[in-house]
């Protein structure tokens, strides 16, 4: 079986790269490359008008694959759909998002549990995470306790969900405690180096449920801050992240983690194995594939 996934979003390349180590054929097709460097296989041409024709071509080359796997956020041309019918799957990856780009007899995967009221008949697929690459055999020897959390420029619409004001009364109130924010751009490669570096992980707070960095901090053994809808949290019981219900709450829970050592390693300790059960890559990748098998053979 070969299958395409279309648009580079991070989650596309972690899947093939697991789905590659379960013997399937599959590539990243994107038309621009990704902003932290998640690397795609190919890369379609650029265009200054999308002309139709022009794109069929483009797209042509790639009618050998059985399965298209689109996390676009956006339709598909037609003649893709018509050529893929039956046979492409949408995933959806905006938290925010309040319909759906097909008709309900088109599959769909989703990212977050709460897009499962959004999407009919869809099905979730957690955020993948490659749990060998981001482990906490990484983690560096610092003094104080470092917070971290997202203060990139990049995303400006996930920027009013990140408590920083929080974070930042806390941490003048917390002897020990230190502010370690990502702040520049980092290429994902390299993304473990900064995780290593701290010991607390503050997610956003307002979207119901826990992000890509979440994960990824959870899987290196630190303990995460983060929130969960009362919906979603149906879905994750056994999620050992605090949940802050608003971001006034968020000041406590670091106050509380950076003053007791035995409970941030013991709830690093959760987070790595709930990481690993839910989130690790090949689990995500052989989701996916048991639904592709059920479309290849219809």
């Amino acid at each position: 079986m070969k299958v395409l996934h279309y648009h580079n979003v991070g989650v596309g390349v972690i899947l093939t790269q697991s789905l590659r180590q379960l013997g399937v054929e599959s590539y990243v097709l994107s038309v621009t490359p990704h902003p932290f460097g998640f690397k795609e296989d190919f890369l379609l041409p650029k265009r200054r008008k999308l002309l139709k024709p022009l794109r069929y071509f483009d797209w042509r080359r790639f009618y050998g694959f059985d399965i298209l796997h689109s996390h676009r956020m956006g339709r598909l041309p037609s003649f893709v759909q018509r050529h893929w019918k039956n046979r492409f799957i949408q995933h959806y990856h905006d938290p925010n998002m309040t319909s759906h780009l097909y008709s309900n007899d088109v599959p769909s995967f989703v990212s977050f549990p709460s897009l499962l009221k959004v999407v009919p008949n869809a099905q979730w697929i957690p955020l993948p995470v490659d749990t060998a690459k981001f482990s906490p055999e990484k983690l560096k020897e610092h003094e104080g306790v470092n917070i971290g959390y997202c203060a990139q420029q990049v995303d400006p619409i996930k920027q009013p969900f990140i408590p920083i004001t929080e974070i930042k009364s806390a941490i003048n109130k917390a002897r020990g405690a230190f502010d370690r924010p990502l702040v520049e751009v980092v290429n994902h490669k390299d993304m473990e180096n900064y995780y290593a570096s701290i010991d607390i992980w503050v997610d956003r707070i307002g979207l119901g449920f826990y992000g890509f960095s979440a994960i990824e901090a959870a899987a290196m053994g630190i303990p995460v801050i983060t929130q969960i809808s009362e919906n979603a949290s149906t879905y994750v019981p056994d999620c050992p992240f605090i949940n802050a219900m608003s971001k006034q709450h968020v000041q406590r829970q670091i106050l509380r983690l950076v003053e007791d050592d035995d409970l941030r390693r013991k709830l690093g300790a959760q987070a790595r194995d709930y990481v690993i059960k839910t989130h690790d890559s090949l689990i995500c990748a052989k989701k996916c594939l048991e639904k592709y098998q059920a479309m290849y053979h219809e």
